[in-house]
């Protein structure tokens, strides 16, 4: 991506005046000459935003932007060896004063020697003027090009506010306007599930880029009649770049229909597999954004045409050509919106209020800038996102509306008007952030953790007030879904994965230009193009890549599986993020440590064994990732010199012991992964709660092994007033031998002391085998302890035999209970009480509900037999569970009954916004009734041989259903076995329970291959089998 001039020189002001002040930069004795880069930099900031603007269009001013570029980088480099190197004249000096403006820097290593004395001084004294008098030359040049001066505090600074975002965590709604696309839909899906006589017929969707083809193709994937018609389902993006990734997408497909590839890399070993995975079953296939008809002429169709007993393959795709040489039957042609149907998208994405005045109001003015969007449905949604930051007003829409930026040349056809026009009325800040997803590989999906991480070691993003950087970054992160420039994966509620449409990514990859570039260096004809190259991704089938020699790199991200010759790392000096990943990558050379001005080292799911002892060099690092590391087993006692390391994540990865001294990491805000205590053969110390004393900034922390604590760890946890998500899990596993009283005891006590501070969000408790649950969550502490906490699982406490009273906790939404092996029961201490009476709203936020693994659990009950019978008719009345939408209950197989005795909840009943209810291997399951959301019944019943019918209690409940009328959403599924699926047959005892079923479909036999099946559907009148 390209570098943002004005931001990147704000940036650049700010970290001078902070190091100028510093005491290594006075015993360089270079500060005279900093204030001169300041002040010139200060000078030239003024014009820079009209700069960008005009290098799009003008050579001359594009080459002057280039030229101010390279000295900027340059100076952001200068300003880290000025204090890399001044410290290393201090280095005796081990305590910096506590004022300090920047993070603490200490070097005690011999690389820094030659630095010392005057020879040194001088050295950097020279850089740092010829840089001066570059930018003097460029200063002077600027005024032949009369640049618009513009004001520091201009209206395009970023105001971050958090809160906006907390209230729109919910699931985006989809963005469907105008009755062609539902007829569309309607029609099409018709097509797909009609012609059983054909066995494999191609659809395809055609139009240009950003004309709504997938999302088309996204509502007909999600169609209930498609979903019921078809075994299996899978969604491809293709794109233009298939051919370098073929078998990425073969092994896509094979995982996406549930089967496993394992080792397998060869094109013909993935087809063999995907052969046996589609044998005799009905596969609907959708290849989006398909460019080359190869796709699926030559690799796939073969095939699948063999194999399946029914196949359907949507195609979307900008060239009719492509669709007829791929064979499409039907080809459905996406038109432009109507201005109508364009007002109303905009209308939905900017009156989230439903504001009919206001609409009203700026409909003239509304319409006109529709009809600039030329009916491209992501054209509006991202010219909405710039109104929705403007004020609800005629003079502002109309500053949209007579913008310059609509008629700007210089720019590709399908780039030009409204997509431009949104990117520029970005903040500088949020531009830089949004540049930056070009760098991603196509079709993924982004973490808005990765993003995070990247984003603030780019230098992207500065604290504001009392919001950390990561706060910062994640407002930037929702504040460009908000603006439609990422899309949000519509199945996470929080908004975690997104993605990025493709003339938006290509918008992105125009404003990168040279600095950035994405494939197989090995191939470029010309070394010179990529001389000022900034950014390196390496995508390549090649069993080994080599990197070139390239002196200004900054990033490098190796994402594919070819091995790399780690020596050469040592020689990319300016590095600041490294990407290594893959099990090619086997070794980490003793030269990373020269790398001095590397903030970020990914080496997650690498096959490294050791890391070098030189990586206490990289005293700028800021992010060390190492998530399933499966060899690593050690980490390097130099790692607790990185001073200004923020994040560490080490899950999976089978570390004996994380050394001594990570609490003198004072600036530490993730910790993932951590383990405690001492393991293995080195004779080294390792971290113990204690440690954890000393990093106040926490915000995400995990522990595991914590039954090797040894230390007292009274109120480590309780102070940290940032800390929002925790993890505390002992070893998994551990309790498989015999377990000592001590040691119950012990991990009790641990426990104990490990109280949570109030602001804590998400809780996870892992593998405790405690008898009890820690003392900070029974019934009179509970919910002062976790006052705030809206996530929390209980995974494998298998000695638990009752559950805390988390009914109390008024804020939870979701919760999750797994392998509690110990609980019998379920009773009404489950709902919690307040100063000793019964709560009145017990889990009054709670939406999710999940159960797993708690084979011993045989009643739940939410008031005694006694209460209900003595229960005076003037009392009042109990309130549970009022805003839940799922449960779920698996392997639970002695559980008799769902909840009895409390009016609202009354075997499942009373609970009016359920909408989903899987039932798994519950044999002795009584009742489910009065569930009117109901849309979704899953039912896995086949694991007793002697199961010949269906279960009673589904049986009441359908005919409870055939006695109200019903929407036609509602879906059942079961899994059952061979004599019970034959009882749904038409004729057949159940049929006419099964006949009343909106959608029906069920399946006999564990085994995949196979399978018996039924599917039915009720106002289509299809019924479909293959029992006889």
């Amino acid at each position: 991506m390209a570098m943002i001039l004005d931001a990147f020189a704000e940036t650049l002001v700010d970290r001078l005046a902070k190091v100028m002040e510093e005491k290594a930069i006075m015993v360089c004795g270079v500060k005279t000459e900093l204030q001169k880069l300041q002040r010139r930099m200060e000078k030239i900031g003024n014009v820079l935003k009209d700069a960008e603007k005009r290098r799009i269009q003008e050579e001359t001013v594009k080459r002057w932007v280039d030229d101010l570029k390279d000295v900027m980088y340059d100076a952001d480099d200068i300003i880290d060896l000025c204090m890399i190197q001044g410290a290393g004249l201090l280095q005796d000096d081990h305590s910096p004063p506590k004022s300090s403006s920047c993070p603490r820097v200490r070097c005690d290593f011999h690389l820094f020697s030659c630095f010392r004395g005057v020879r040194f001084r001088c050295e950097i004294a020279k850089k740092i003027k010829n840089l001066n008098v570059k930018l003097q030359e460029i200063s002077e040049d600027k005024d032949k090009f009369n640049f618009i001066t513009s004001s520091n505090s201009s209206d395009d600074a970023y105001v971050m506010n958090e809160a906006s975002y907390r209230q729109s965590s919910s699931l985006p709604e989809p963005n469907i306007v105008g009755w062609d696309i539902r007829y569309a839909t309607k029609s099409l899906v018709e097509l797909l599930v009609s012609q059983p006589e054909q066995k494999c017929c191609l659809f395809a969707i055609i139009g240009m880029g950003g004309i709504g083809k997938t999302t088309l193709a996204q509502q007909i994937y999600n169609d209930p009649k498609v979903n019921d018609a078809f075994v299996l389902r899978s969604w491809i993006w293709v794109s233009k770049s298939f051919r370098s990734r073929i078998d990425h997408l073969f092994k896509e497909i094979i995982r996406n229909i549930g089967g496993k590839y394992g080792d397998c890399t060869t094109i013909s070993e993935l087809q063999n597999i995907l052969c046996d995975c589609l044998r005799g079953k009905s596969l609907f296939l959708v290849l989006d954004d398909v460019w080359d008809e190869n796709i699926w002429v030559d690799l796939i169709k073969n095939a699948i045409e063999r194999t399946t007993a029914k196949c359907r393959v949507l195609v979307t795709t900008r060239d009719r050509n492509t669709a007829v040489k791929m064979g499409a039957t039907h080809i459905h042609h996406v038109n432009k919106l109507p201005s109508d149907v364009g007002w109303e998208l905009l209308c939905k994405k900017v009156f989230t209020n439903n504001n009919t005045q206001d609409m009203q109001r700026l409909k003239d003015i509304g319409m006109k800038i529709v009809e600039k969007c030329d009916g491209l449905p992501v054209a509006i949604k991202a010219i909405a996102g710039l109104l929705i930051t403007k004020g609800q007003n005629k003079k502002e829409w109309e500053s949209v509306l007579n913008s310059d930026a609509w008629t700007i040349k210089g720019l590709p056809e399908e780039l030009q008007g409204a997509l431009y026009l949104s990117y520029e009325a970005l903040p500088s800040a949020l531009k830089h952030c949004f540049l930056y997803c070009a760098l991603y590989r196509r079709g993924g999906r982004f973490h808005v953790e990765d993003l995070v991480c990247h984003w603030i070691a780019e230098g992207y993003i500065e604290a504001k007030g009392n919001s950390s950087m990561e706060d910062v970054a994640k407002s930037y992160y929702m504040e460009l879904i908000c603006r439609s420039f990422l899309q949000p994966d519509p199945e996470l509620a929080d908004m975690s994965f997104c993605t990025i449409h493709d003339l938006l990514r290509a918008l992105a990859e125009f404003f990168a230009g040279d600095e950035s570039f994405s494939g197989d260096p090995q191939e470029e004809q010309s070394t010179e193009s990529m001389k000022k190259l900034r950014r390196l991704t390496v995508t390549s089938n090649r069993e080994s890549v080599s990197i070139p020699h390239l002196d200004c790199l900054r990033s490098l991200r190796l994402w594919t599986p070819p091995s790399l010759n780690t020596q050469v790392l040592g020689n990319l000096k300016h590095l600041r993020l490294l990407f290594l990943n893959g099990d090619k990558i086997e070794n980490i050379p003793d030269s990373i440590g020269d790398l001095v001005h590397l903030r970020l080292l990914d080496l997650e799911h690498t096959c490294i064994h050791n890391l070098p002892n030189s990586l206490g060099n990289l005293i700028n690092l800021q992010f060390l990732l190492l998530n399933e590391c499966k060899s690593l087993h050690i980490l390097p006692k130099s790692i607790t010199k990185l001073y200004n390391l923020r994040w560490l994540r080490v899950n999976d990865t089978p570390l004996n012991y994380v050394p001594k001294g990570i609490g003198k990491l004072e600036h530490l805000h993730h910790v993932k992964g951590l383990i405690i205590g001492n393991s293995g053969d080195d004779g080294e110390e390792g971290c113990n709660l204690e440690e954890l004393h000393m990093l106040e900034k926490l915000s995400h922390l995990s522990i595991r092994n914590l039954e090797k604590s040894s230390s007292k760890s009274s109120l480590v946890l309780s102070s940290k007033i940032h800390l929002g998500e925790l993890w505390l899990c002992c070893t998994p596993n551990y309790i498989d031998g015999h377990i000592q009283q001590q040691e119950m005891d012990k991990i009790v006590q641990v426990f104990d002391e490990l109280c949570p501070p109030p602001s804590l969000e998400d809780l996870t408790i892992g593998y405790f085998f405690g008898g009890r649950y820690p003392k900070w969550m029974s019934s009179t502490s509970i919910n002062a302890a976790l006052p705030e906490l809206i996530y929390l699982k209980l995974l494998d406490c298998s000695n638990w035999p009752h559950l805390p009273q988390l009914g109390q906790l008024s804020q939870l939404k979701y919760l999750k209970i797994e392998g509690a092996t110990a609980v019998v029961s379920i009773g009404p201490e489950f709902l919690g009480n307040y100063n000793g009476e019964p709560t009145e709203i017990a889990f009054p936020k709670l939406e999710t509900l999940l159960f797993f693994n708690m084979s011993n659990w045989e009643e739940w009950s939410l008031i005694s037999g006694e209460e209900e019978d003595n229960k005076p008719e003037s009392s009042k009345q109990l309130m549970f569970f009022p805003h839940l939408n799922r449960i779920v209950i698996e392997d639970c197989p002695k559980l008799k009954a769902f909840p009895r005795g409390a009016h609202s909840l009354s075997r499942v009943s009373h609970l009016p916004v359920l909408k989903e209810l899987e039932v798994d291997d519950c044999p002795m399951l009584e009742y489910v009734e009065n569930l009117e959301s109901l849309q979704s019944l899953r039912v896995i019943d086949y694991y007793k041989k002697d199961n010949v019918g269906l279960p009673q209690w589904l049986i009441s409940f359908l005919q409870q259903r055939e006695e109200k009328p019903h929407d036609n959403l509602f879906k059942l599924h079961l899994d059952c076995s061979a004599q019970a699926l034959k009882g749904c047959l038409k004729g057949c005892p159940h049929w006419s329970f099964i006949q009343q079923v909106p959608r029906f479909i069920g399946y006999a036999n564990k085994q995949s291959i196979g399978r018996k099946r039924v599917f039915y559907v009720h106002q289509a009148n299809i019924f479909l089998s293959n029992q006889s």
